[in-house]
């Protein structure tokens, strides 16, 4: 499946709102990475092994990217279909 694009005009509030529905550990590895930690101090601050930060990144990250391009496109807001082109 290709990735999903998110729109950059989306607002704090529905990014919030999506960030909140992020459980368990998953949800502290995500907002350590907001707050620009590196996969070493997240793992330290979590004390979880780097890979359990890396793949709860990805799935967190890959569950953000369609719910926010779900919520944009039910609000009108169209995703560019590549960066870069």
């Amino acid at each position: 499946m290709p990735p999903q694009w998110v729109p950059e005009d989306l607002a704090d509030q529905e990014m919030l709102a999506a960030l909140r529905k992020i459980r368990g550990q998953n949800a502290e590895v995500v907002l350590l990475d907001v707050h620009e930690l590196s996969y070493k101090q997240i793992q330290k601050a979590l004390g979880i092994p780097i890979g359990t930060v890396k793949s709860g990144l990805s799935r967190s990250r890959q569950m953000l990217r369609g719910k926010l391009a779900r919520q944009a496109a039910s609000i009108g807001i169209k995703a560019a279909a590549a960066r870069g082109a």
